[in-house]
């Protein structure tokens, strides 16, 4: 569920704002400020996740608000609302990082549209941030580990790759780089490079493509699952280069493949 607080001065725009059908679509609104000062104090208090509100406001406008957000560090979304003379606001806006506008006169669908669209951001960083939280945690319980056990040298380089190894094979359909998991192993990540290829033989980047191929060929197996599709669910976006990769580890195309399975073709 991802929280909300509304911003406008005019009582009969926060009223048909706040009578939109939130909740079923994943939102849950927990304030109405009539003000940007208000607004303020709500995300201050409230720590929500989306801010939709007006740009121009009487004292405290979106911009100034949106201002202070930025130097205070409050990671709340912002998606404004403005009239069409407005867009000069607009384009500061962006540059402090708005993610989304509603042009006035306001269209429910299109408002929705835009808080729909910034929860899909918030809700990935959610994931992210959720991946390198539980990655750090078992690097600290390997840490403990070696602690405890006071493992030689070599062996402690090999815990090292078989926890990148396993965090491939738990986050092969995420953006995975050896940039971020070099951030939350604390090493420099041309030394994680190497120290992978010294243990397994293999580039990190390699390692990353066979695990998506192999778990992609099960997903093949599925006719009902399209090879695009299959593609995406491995974390490769561009089909066309999935099936460059498939071909060049298999020998055939995704299409050959599924071709020879029981199941039939591709649909």
């Amino acid at each position: 569920m991802v929280t909300m607080v509304i911003a406008d001065d005019e009582h009969i725009t926060r009223l048909g704002l706040q009578s939109l059908d939130w909740e079923s679509e994943g939102f849950r609104l927990t304030g109405l400020a009539s003000s940007g000062s208000e607004a303020l104090e709500m995300v201050r208090s409230q720590a929500p996740d989306l801010l939709l509100t007006d740009i121009r406001m009487p004292g405290v406008d979106g911009l100034s608000l949106m201002r202070t957000l930025n130097q205070e560090n409050r990671p709340v979304k912002v998606v404004f609302i403005t009239a069409y003379h407005q867009l000069d606001y607009a384009l500061s806006a962006i540059e402090l990082g708005a993610v989304g506008f509603v042009l006035k006169p306001t269209d429910p669908d299109e408002i929705m549209a835009a808080c729909k669209k910034a929860k899909l951001q918030i809700e990935a960083e959610r994931g992210q941030a959720a991946a390198e939280k539980d990655l750090r945690q078992q690097l600290k319980e390997y840490s403990l580990t070696l602690q405890g056990k006071m493992l030689p040298e070599t062996e402690c380089r090999n815990v090292v790759v078989a926890q990148m190894t396993d965090y491939l094979e738990a986050h092969y359909m995420e953006d995975v780089t050896i940039a971020k998991i070099s951030a939350a192993l604390h090493f420099h990540p041309d030394y994680l490079s190497r120290l992978f290829k010294k243990e397994t033989g293999e580039n990190f980047s390699d390692t990353l493509t066979r695990i998506r191929l192999q778990q992609a060929v099960e997903y093949l197996a599925d006719p009902s699952v399209k090879v695009y599709e299959a593609a995406a669910k491995v974390g490769i976006r561009d089909a066309r280069y999935f099936g460059q990769l498939f071909k060049k580890r298999y020998g055939l195309t995704p299409q050959e493949f599924r071709s020879q399975q029981p199941a039939g073709g591709e649909k």
